[in-house]
């Protein structure tokens, strides 16, 4: 199984990378005027990261989502069902948006304040969990809590261990800085797990399907 769910967000990622790129590209010198080839890698691995995040979390593409109000307001209360799986998920949780609060103040200046860059994870945290009831997964008021706690522990690592020393390559970036950058980065990689990835992903999922590999994985 755990090879099975490697395989697949590996899947969502390479095949995400066929509009990633040009994306990213496009953005960076049509709309942010930007030349640096540090600040463009960078950036790629942010909306990269960004596709792992939702291909983990098993967000509905156009092509298959169904209505499913099924919400979990109450918090902790999962515990008392199955406190092995409950710490096991909290822990992959946080673990998951760690990066997050480590990537944005070390790509971009404005989200050095440890409000920005947590609130990001909590907004982030939100559209997941919205994002939900279009699908089988339950809506759980813990994921916004595990994913901002992992937000902030990733935010503090980082300035334990200077967010300076990444920004080295970053130097020539004159709009590392731009507020609505990260916004504009996260909805465009978000368009693109929802309605272009499934194209390609489908495509590898069949020859996958069809080879040795997929025996080896049974």
């Amino acid at each position: 199984m755990v090879k099975l769910f490697l395989l697949s967000i590996g899947i969502a990622c390479f095949s995400s990378m066929i509009y990633i790129i040009p994306v990213v590209i496009i953005l960076q010198y049509a709309l942010f005027k930007q030349c640096s080839l540090g600040k463009m890698f960078m950036v790629f691995v942010f909306a990269v990261y960004l596709m792992a995040v939702f291909s983990v979390v098993g967000i509905p593409t156009i092509y298959e989502m169904k209505v499913d109000f099924t919400f979990n307001l109450i918090p902790l209360i999962d515990i008392f069902n199955s406190p092995s799986a409950y710490i096991r998920n909290t822990i992959l949780n946080i673990i998951l948006f760690m990066p997050l609060g480590f990537l944005l103040p070390v790509i971009w200046k404005d989200y050095r304040s440890i409000k920005k860059t947590v609130l990001m994870g909590l907004a982030i945290s939100v559209l997941i969990e919205l994002l939900q009831i279009f699908s089988y997964r339950l809506t759980d008021v813990d994921d916004l809590i595990t994913n901002t706690l992992g937000t902030f522990l990733g935010y503090y690592c980082g300035k334990r261990f200077s967010f300076e020393l990444p920004l080295k390559i970053l130097r020539k970036a004159e709009n590392a800085s731009k507020k609505w950058e990260p916004v504009i980065i996260l909805i465009a990689t978000f368009l693109i797990a929802v309605f272009f990835q499934p194209l390609v992903s489908n495509k590898i999922w069949d020859i996958v399907l069809s080879s040795s590999l997929w025996e080896s994985l049974q």
